[in-house]
């Protein structure tokens, strides 16, 4: 068992209050009589030992409001008096404990459970001036037992609307836990099929070489070993990060769900996902994007930066995203446009509607409809259509939502000279180190 300082001090605390109610029981305190007191104590310790006691666990609660309820529903059958003698402190102790214990038994517990051991508590609240009306000597008016009784009703049902209120609280933070890990994990998939799918599709161009070199000269296949051995090793690299990440983030317990809501909505507005910061790539790593890409295939890779672009300037969001465009539109080159001699990647500052913008091209000479995919739009300069596979909601179809989301604009459609080209535009309205 784990042991803090704040736990330390609610186990002291309930301690206290139980040996305090103890002593004041066994030093006679009003003396309205054992029942009583005993009603008292037995609601005291059981109403407080969810609360500073167990914490959180719901095992302890079903006892705690059994006890609790039992006792006080006995000594209201079987009081008889009397009314006065300090019964009232007591009687006030006792409804203070009961209704303290109405809240987790509400919030904590499954639905059913919820609604009996609320519904419950509430009787044994409600019944409790009926210790001065039914046997008690003297009794009470019948119409002074009727007002109390309904006012501990009412103040029971208000506890009550606390606890099903704060339920409602927890019920809705759990899913905001839910949806922030679903996409964690969403991002993680494209992060997999971004990153690895275009080290693995390398992978598989090579191999795919080196069977027909196989048979033509089976000495050149020894030169594509380097080659093979290169991306496989990028891919696992990859790919470890990924499991790490996963790792990380099961054992992080604010992914358990034991942050609060504005830990929760900091998460959720900054976007620090675990794959944000273990894969996050940007622009500045394009120069080694080409050259691995064309020492692993056939294409020539030409990456053309102006001078007075600052790619390090570029927002990191931003700057992630049109490194993904990249590593897209290349691995759609090998999938789709095998033929491909050369391919092209401009990427610099552009005007666009009157503000501030990157413009990243990548074009390839594979012939019309080589690297469009499943996922490209039909014409030129048309609009990204459909998925790029069934059920897979990733590439560029996938790319082309965020974009959007951006304020950017992503096509794809046969070049001006022939191939295959794919164009965004992403905005950069307000801010600093890129010229145009």
């Amino acid at each position: 068992m784990t042991w803090s300082w704040h736990s330390v001090v609610r186990r002291v605390g309930y301690g206290l209050a139980v040996t305090g109610v103890l002593a004041a029981a066994a030093a006679g305190v009003g003396d309205p009589g054992p029942l009583i007191v005993g009603s008292g104590v037995a609601a005291m310790a059981a109403g407080l030992f969810p609360a500073l006691w167990a914490p959180g666990r719901a095992g302890a609660l079903a006892p705690s409001v059994l006890i609790a309820c039992a006792a006080s529903l006995l000594v209201t059958a079987s009081y008889g008096g009397p009314v006065s003698g300090g019964a009232e402190t007591w009687w006030l102790l006792e409804t203070v404990a009961l209704l303290v214990l109405v809240v987790p038994a509400v919030r904590r517990t499954r639905a059913l459970t919820a609604f009996a051991f609320g519904s419950l508590l509430v009787v044994a609240v409600a019944l409790l001036p009926l210790r001065i009306g039914l046997w008690a000597d003297p009794p009470a008016p019948s119409g002074v037992t009727a007002k109390l009784c309904l006012t501990s009703a009412l103040l029971s049902c208000a506890v009550v609307g606390i606890g099903c209120y704060l339920r409602s609280l927890d019920t809705r933070a759990r899913a905001a836990v839910a949806a922030e890990r679903r996409a964690q994990r969403l991002d993680l998939a494209r992060d997999l099929h971004d990153f690895a799918a275009h080290d693995v599709t390398g992978v598989v161009v090579l191999a795919q070489a080196a069977q027909v070199l196989a048979q033509q000269d089976p000495r050149q296949v020894v030169e594509l070993l380097a080659g093979i051995e290169a991306a496989g090793r990028q891919a696992l690299v990859t790919m470890d990060r990924t499991v790490q990440v996963f790792a990380d983030d099961d054992a992080d317990p604010g992914a358990r769900g034991r942050f609060g809501a504005g830990r929760m909505a900091g998460r959720a507005a900054g976007r620090a996902t675990p794959a944000g910061r273990s894969l996050r790539r940007d622009l500045s790593e394009l120069p080694v994007l080409a050259d691995r890409f064309t020492r692993s295939g056939s294409a020539q890779v030409r990456l053309e930066v102006p001078e007075e672009a600052d790619l390090a300037a570029v927002p990191p969001a931003l700057s992630g995203l049109g490194y993904r465009l990249v590593v897209e539109a290349l691995t759609n080159v090998r999938r789709h446009a095998p033929s491909a001699r050369g391919v092209e990647i401009v990427v610099g500052p552009v005007r666009h509607g009157g503000r501030r913008a990157l413009r990243i091209a990548v074009t390839d000479d594979g012939g019309p409809g080589g690297a469009g995919g499943e996922g490209a739009g039909g014409g030129a300069g048309g609009a990204l259509g459909g998925a790029e596979r069934e059920g897979g909601g990733f590439g560029l179809a996938g790319l082309l939502e965020r974009v959007e989301a951006a304020g950017g604009e992503l096509a794809a459609g046969p070049g001006v000279e022939g191939g295959w080209r794919v164009l965004a535009v992403l905005p950069l309205e307000g801010t600093a180190g890129l010229g145009g």
